[in-house]
């Protein structure tokens, strides 16, 4: 199964608590998108950057790196980030979601997705 559909597929069946799914390189390139838009761009390159300046920061001062960050934005909606190895996959929910449920999809589909290649056909 290609990236982009396991990212499409993800999203379906987060029952409509997931608004978009994007895998990233670590310097903010988007590798692949559930539902491609201008806005992936704008995902990737800001969670690629809180999750390496995050990462940075703890390492300099509790000697461990980050391998998740959740930020919570004004209107009730997260950026979940998490690391794939070399990628970053960034999670944009709708307002107040079910954390639990995306959680769940998150762990079942984070493995598959950080040994699935790039976008053009992987």
């Amino acid at each position: 199964m290609r990236l982009e559909e396991m990212l499409a597929e993800l999203v379906r069946k987060s029952m409509g608590e997931l608004e978009r799914a994007v895998v990233a390189t670590q310097d903010g390139v988007v590798v692949a998108a559930s539902n491609p838009s201008e806005l992936d761009d704008l995902v990737a390159a800001l969670g690629a950057a809180v999750v390496a300046g995050c990462d940075e920061a703890f390492k300099q001062h509790f000697s461990a790196g980050v391998s998740e960050v959740m930020v919570e934005l004004d209107d009730g909606r997260r950026v979940l980030l998490r690391g794939l190895g070399d990628k970053i996959l960034c999670l944009v929910t709708r307002r107040s979601p079910n954390l639990g449920l995306v959680y769940y999809l998150l762990d079942r589909y984070a493995g598959q997705l950080a040994e699935a290649g790039g976008g053009e056909g992987g």
